[in-house]
């Protein structure tokens, strides 16, 4: 039988063995390949089968700081951990006042040989209130929620720039048209803009918060935002890699305030030709704080009341952003378009509204002047040969294309020309076929099968260029305020770069090292985010029970079909839930027992939300097409 439960770590002299320490029984020899990453002394919640008396995996490491839920058994509070995929597990409370059912705290463990048990305190609120569910998982995904006191100390003790003992060190940019573009919420501002002509040369200039020079290596906020990785936006929840007084106040790019930054200018040819980079410390006035929201009326040619000075510059910007990714899809670049929801929430965290996020010009605008910086520091850091963490994105996963070769055959979709081009010509093959298909009905599902096949980008020293992008070589330099290997590069431009300073064999070793923790940062983020995504469909989904929606098949499998709701709410209906059906794998659809209908990929329903009975927080979805117009044809010649 196997047996869910906390022990605690302690290493042994055996090299391939650790001894798990479990209170009130025997320790335990378990071989360290159970456990995967781990430290001397760790608490951690694993699985063991008795019979053979060994740990079967590792399912959680318990941090200094966690949540958890508290309900009560005979009068006496229990904490109700969850941690990933759904498991939870009981411990026994030590006293804290004014605890209730369903209170959500924040705890830690106190073990011993003789019992395991949670010491609260802090209460954060009801299981109910508002942003309470998303830190919540964000915690069981290992994502920090609270900074330690010795950074807090260091972030209150940071202050704005003096610019009398610096300017001589800086170009001085106050005078320039420079401002920002972000989100109409958006509260830290790490990017700004600039653009000027020279002839028919344009002079683009990106200007990024000089957050390392404010953030010292090896102190108490470095070594905080080095372990967060990244900060993490989970809707109406920030979980920063600074604290806000550095992260919205000292660092950020403020409307109206002077900052120091680091300045990339960039001589790009109307054909979208980098000529020349220069790199340089600076000191900037942001003149507006633009939101994506009005920049992207003003390009509709709307007037907005605060933008008349800017209406020339940005249309310019606009230009040469076109200019810009013509460049980059002529290189291979790859445009897929996908559906990503965009969660409406009211000031109580309830869902109002989902729909499918579309992009404007002035979100595509910032888009191709980051990815210029990005690419143009590379080439800088790489021509003084210096080593540095790149933005790597891989050949895409062709056993994962020859799975999806089928189902998009169902939809008159053929994408043969993948398998027989050469990996260098590979990424002009996926933008010829998304263009060929550009005006299929289908085409959101033809873009996301295709996107399932890419590998995921990630941080590394290697130097294996980005396919996705196109790109022989690319880094993350834009966002040191949100993400820890833009800080890295920061660090590397001023001290190897600008100074000359060399590079050690000790600081390539602990790059990598850092590295590769950034790249586990952002996929536990990206998961966690996921989850809440979900999380917040759902609760959608119960506000409308009882409503019929439209819906589109997005994949069969032999567990039921996939559907897709609003353009970008996934759920599946379960194969049980089909009735009479049988499926064909070879042809990726359902059949009907005495009918001609056919379910498969693309094939639009209307489904009636029903409430599920077994599990109260989530829906059923019926099918209330009596049948479908048409039988669904699979043959070569159905493209539509």
């Amino acid at each position: 039988m196997d047996k869910v439960v906390i022990g605690q770590i302690i290493e042994s002299e055996e090299e391939n063995s650790v001894y798990l320490r479990l209170p009130q029984r025997p320790d335990r020899i378990i071989p360290r390949r159970f456990l995967g990453n781990y430290h001397n002394k760790d608490i951690i919640i694993c699985e063991i089968k008795e019979e053979k008396r060994t740990i079967m995996h590792k399912l959680h490491t318990f941090r200094e700081n966690q949540v958890g839920e508290i309900i009560f058994d005979n009068g006496e509070p229990i904490i109700l951990f969850s941690y990933k995929k759904g498991g939870k597990i009981r411990i026994p409370c030590k006293y804290f006042p004014n605890l209730y059912e369903g209170a959500k705290v924040r705890f830690k463990l106190d073990f011993n040989k003789d019992e395991v048990k949670a010491i609260v305190y802090q209460v954060l609120g009801a299981k109910d209130d508002m942003g309470i569910d998303i830190m919540d998982i964000a915690e069981q995904h290992g994502i920090p929620t609270v900074f330690s006191k010795k950074a807090m100390k260091q972030a209150k003790h940071t202050y704005e720039p003096r610019k009398e003992s610096q300017c001589i060190l800086r170009r001085d940019l106050r005078g320039e048209t420079i401002f920002t573009i972000d989100g109409m919420y958006s509260k830290d501002f790490d990017d700004a803009v600039s653009l000027k002509r020279d002839g028919s040369d344009y002079i683009l200039g990106v200007h990024i918060a000089d957050v390392g020079y404010y953030i010292q290596e090896g102190s108490p906020l470095d070594l905080e935002a080095r372990k967060r990785g990244m900060t993490a936006y989970l809707l109406s929840s920030v979980f920063p890699m600074f604290p806000k007084n550095i992260s919205n106040g000292v660092c950020s790019l403020n409307e109206r305030v002077d900052r120091y930054t680091l300045s990339v200018e960039m001589r790009i040819s109307r054909t979208g030709i980098i000529k020349d980079i220069t790199c340089f410390p600076s000191l900037i006035h942001s003149k507006k704080r633009m939101t994506y929201e009005e920049a992207n009326l003003v390009l509709e040619g709307k007037t907005v009341l605060g933008y008349e000075a800017f209406e020339t510059i940005l249309y310019s910007m606009q230009s040469l952003a076109e200019i810009l990714y013509a460049s980059r899809i002529r290189n291979g670049a790859i445009d897929f378009d996908s559906n990503e929801p965009n969660i409406r929430l009211d000031s109580y965290g309830h869902v109002v509204d989902i729909k499918a996020r579309n992009r404007g010009k002035s979100e595509l605008l910032i888009q191709e002047f980051m990815l210029a910086a990005n690419r143009s520091i590379a080439e800088l850091l790489h021509e003084k040969g210096l080593i540095f963490p790149h933005r790597i994105h891989g050949q895409p996963d062709m056993g994962k294309l020859y799975s999806i070769k089928g189902k998009l055959e169902t939809i008159g979709v053929y994408i043969e020309p993948l398998f027989s081009a050469k990996e260098s010509e590979r990424s002009m093959v996926f933008n010829e076929l998304l263009t060929e298909y550009r005006n299929h009905s289908n085409y959101n599902i033809i873009s996301n099968l295709l996107i399932s096949c890419m590998r995921r980008a990630k941080y590394s020293l290697e130097d294996v260029g980005h396919f996705g992008l196109g790109l022989e070589r690319n880094v993350h330099f834009t966002s040191p305020i949100r993400r820890y290997p833009d800080l890295m590069i920061h660090r590397i431009l001023r001290k190897n770069y600008l100074f000359g300073i060399p590079q050690t064999a000790a600081e390539i070793e602990e790059m990598k090292l850092v590295t590769d923790n950034c790249t586990g940062a952002e996929r536990r983020i990206n998961s966690c985010e996921e989850r809440v995504i979900r999380l917040k469909c759902r609760e959608y989904l119960l506000d409308h029970v009882g409503e019929t929606m439209e819906a589109v098949i997005k994949d069969c499998t032999d567990k039921g079909i996939l559907v897709e709701i609003k353009d970008c709410i996934e759920e599946l209906i379960p194969r049980s839930d089909l009735v009479d059906s049988q499926y064909d794998a070879s042809k990726c659809h359902y059949t009907f027992v005495n009918s001609n209908v056919c379910y498969g990929i693309g094939t639009k329903l209307k489904v009636k939300l029903i409430k599920n009975k077994a599990i109260p927080d989530r829906v059923v979805l019926r099918i209330v097409n009596s049948e479908l117009e048409h039988s669904y044809v699979f043959s070569k010649h159905n493209l539509y």
